[in-house]
Protein backbone atom coordinates (compact mmCIF):
# COMPACT_ATOMS: atom_id res chain seq x y z
CA UNK A 1 0.00 0.00 0.00
CA UNK A 2 0.76 3.30 -1.07
CA UNK A 3 1.74 5.96 1.94
CA UNK A 4 0.66 9.38 2.08
CA UNK A 5 1.88 12.69 3.48
CA UNK A 6 0.05 14.01 6.30
CA UNK A 7 -2.19 16.71 4.61
CA UNK A 8 -0.70 19.03 7.49
CA UNK A 9 2.99 18.86 5.59
CA UNK A 10 1.61 19.86 2.45
CA UNK A 11 3.49 22.93 2.76
CA UNK A 12 6.89 21.75 3.60
CA UNK A 13 6.94 19.27 1.41
CA UNK A 14 5.81 22.13 -1.46
CA UNK A 15 8.90 23.95 -0.44
CA UNK A 16 11.18 20.66 -0.37
CA UNK A 17 10.17 20.55 -3.52
CA UNK A 18 10.38 24.49 -4.73
CA UNK A 19 13.69 24.04 -3.56
CA UNK A 20 15.16 21.10 -5.30
CA UNK A 21 14.91 22.54 -9.00
CA UNK A 22 12.19 23.90 -11.40
CA UNK A 23 11.45 21.15 -12.66
CA UNK A 24 9.14 20.37 -9.56
CA UNK A 25 7.15 23.48 -9.60
CA UNK A 26 4.52 22.11 -10.65
CA UNK A 27 4.60 19.33 -7.95
CA UNK A 28 5.18 22.14 -5.42
CA UNK A 29 2.41 23.67 -6.42
CA UNK A 30 0.27 20.62 -6.42
CA UNK A 31 0.93 20.78 -2.65
CA UNK A 32 0.86 24.08 -1.78
CA UNK A 33 -2.83 24.20 -2.91
CA UNK A 34 -3.70 21.01 -1.10
CA UNK A 35 -2.02 22.81 1.77
CA UNK A 36 -4.40 26.33 1.85
CA UNK A 37 -6.98 23.88 1.07
CA UNK A 38 -6.44 21.33 4.41
CA UNK A 39 -5.47 24.15 6.80
CA UNK A 40 -8.33 26.99 5.80
CA UNK A 41 -10.65 23.95 6.43
CA UNK A 42 -8.65 23.33 9.83
CA UNK A 43 -9.11 27.32 10.51
CA UNK A 44 -5.13 27.20 11.33
CA UNK A 45 -4.38 30.61 10.46
CA UNK A 46 -0.81 30.87 10.99
CA UNK A 47 -0.44 28.01 7.94
CA UNK A 48 -2.49 29.43 5.61
CA UNK A 49 -0.23 32.71 5.64
CA UNK A 50 2.85 30.24 5.67
CA UNK A 51 1.40 28.96 2.20
CA UNK A 52 0.39 31.81 1.08
CA UNK A 53 3.93 33.35 1.34
CA UNK A 54 5.23 29.73 -0.56
CA UNK A 55 2.78 30.48 -3.00
CA UNK A 56 3.94 33.37 -3.72
CA UNK A 57 7.66 32.38 -4.00
CA UNK A 58 6.14 29.44 -6.79
CA UNK A 59 4.67 32.55 -8.94
CA UNK A 60 8.16 34.53 -8.15
CA UNK A 61 10.21 31.39 -9.48
CA UNK A 62 8.05 31.39 -12.50
CA UNK A 63 8.49 35.17 -13.30
CA UNK A 64 5.13 35.40 -12.51
CA UNK A 65 5.34 38.73 -10.36
CA UNK A 66 1.39 39.80 -10.63
CA UNK A 67 0.48 36.74 -8.68
CA UNK A 68 3.92 36.35 -6.80
CA UNK A 69 2.32 39.74 -4.83
CA UNK A 70 -1.12 39.06 -4.31
CA UNK A 71 -0.37 36.27 -2.76
CA UNK A 72 2.23 38.05 -0.61
CA UNK A 73 -0.32 40.19 0.05
CA UNK A 74 -2.48 37.58 1.27
CA UNK A 75 -0.58 36.24 3.36
CA UNK A 76 1.08 39.52 5.01
CA UNK A 77 -3.31 40.06 5.89
CA UNK A 78 -2.91 36.80 7.94
CA UNK A 79 0.44 37.36 9.69
CA UNK A 80 -0.93 40.76 10.95
CA UNK A 81 -2.98 39.20 13.66
CA UNK A 82 0.23 38.27 15.58
CA UNK A 83 2.58 36.73 13.51
CA UNK A 84 4.84 39.24 13.29
CA UNK A 85 8.26 37.22 12.26
CA UNK A 86 6.18 35.92 9.79
CA UNK A 87 5.00 39.75 9.14
CA UNK A 88 8.21 41.13 8.82
CA UNK A 89 9.57 38.50 6.38
CA UNK A 90 6.79 39.01 3.90
CA UNK A 91 6.89 42.53 3.95
CA UNK A 92 10.73 42.36 2.96
CA UNK A 93 9.84 40.58 0.55
CA UNK A 94 6.45 42.46 -1.13
CA UNK A 95 9.23 45.57 -0.60
CA UNK A 96 11.21 44.07 -3.61
CA UNK A 97 7.71 44.61 -6.16
CA UNK A 98 8.30 48.25 -5.42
Amino acid sequence: AEEKAPEAEGERIGEILLNIDNQHIPDAEDWVKKAIETDSRNDMMLHIGRDYALYADIFKRRGDKSNSRKNLIKATEIFKCGANGYLKKAEEKLTSFS
